[in-house]
């Protein structure tokens, strides 16, 4: 069976996360590289271009709305269980298969334990990171800087555990910080299309979901929210040249509002919802491979 997640030209947190936690949770030599069963993990990765005659394997997968959705229903599907509701809403499945993301699985790694260093962390999505100032910002501020591109996905849960309180707008940022019980202020991804998996994880949790603005760390970072687009194209790229004498505003003012933003209490599942879900996800993995947990 072979293990299937997203990977791109950069690495990025939540989808890096698949190499890690589910050889830490199942026996050894349950995944190879048997194209004809295929293990769905971590991410948004329901596509609709998987090859027809594979076995798909849903473990907490969900559907992001960046293909058109696949068929689930052929036959060649074999769901475990989804992200959330608006995951089983959009495939039309059952709503009892909508337990959470896979990544709450992160909760019965054998992790280190660590003493509190950071009283504010920070994650950018990956893709504000070549648009933006964000490692100024939190050096300017203070904060701790959480890059999702590290390749070490057990750096970056270091980093997170030693946190007193996560500012995201990477999803799986809160979801891994939700895991560790660090309280998180999700921001709302500038990109649109990222936002609605957001609540499909955080109903599945029963968390009313509070999002707060993100910054702008640049003129790239304005321009993107304006257009809705990722704002590293040519246009943008030349109007931050023209406009490049305004980066130190853009990084004072979102020092400043990201400080603030970590004056809240930030947000948490209900430790009962969490750890009924923790354990219906992994009763679900049981089923299909003997545990190391």
């Amino acid at each position: 069976m072979k293990l299937t997640y997203f990977s791109g030209h950069v690495p990025n947190f939540g989808d890096e996360l698949n190499k890690y936690m589910w050889d830490s949770l199942v026996s050894p030599g349950f995944f190879d590289e048997d194209e004809s069963k295929l293990f769905l993990g971590i991410g948004s990765i329901l596509w609709d271009d998987y090859p027809e005659k594979s076995n798909k394997i849903v473990m907490g997968s969900g559907y992001g709305g960046y293909t058109p959705k696949p068929d689930v229903h052929d036959g060649s599907w074999d769901v475990a269980f989804v992200r959330g509701p608006r995951t089983a809403l959009e495939l039309n499945l059952d709503s009892d298969l909508a337990i959470t993301d896979s990544a709450i699985l992160t909760h019965f790694m054998d992790l280190p334990k660590y003493e509190k260093t950071h009283k504010i962390s920070f994650i950018p999505h990956y893709e504000s990171i070549p648009r933006g100032n964000w490692k100024s910002v939190c050096k300017n501020a203070g904060i701790n800087y959480i890059d999702p591109t590290t390749p070490n996905v057990m750096d970056s849960l270091a980093e997170l555990n030693k946190s007193d309180i996560l500012i995201t707008e990477a999803m799986h940022g809160a979801i891994l910080a939700d895991t560790l019980r660090v309280p998180w202020v999700a921001l709302e991804p500038i990109v649109p299309i990222h936002r609605n998996k957001w609540y499909d994880w955080s109903e599945s949790l029963n968390i009313d979901l509070q999002f707060k603005k993100m910054p702008s760390s640049s003129v790239k970072d304005t321009w993107s929210q304006i257009t809705g687009k990722k704002g590293i194209g040519n246009r943008s790229q030349k109007i931050a040249s023209l406009l490049s004498f305004t980066e130190k505003y853009y990084i004072d003012s979102a020092s400043e509002k990201l400080l603030k933003l970590a004056k809240s209490n930030g947000q948490l599942s209900d430790d009962k919802i969490f750890n009924l879900k923790a354990n219906m996800a992994l009763s679900k993995l049981s089923e299909y491979c003997n545990l190391k947990v």
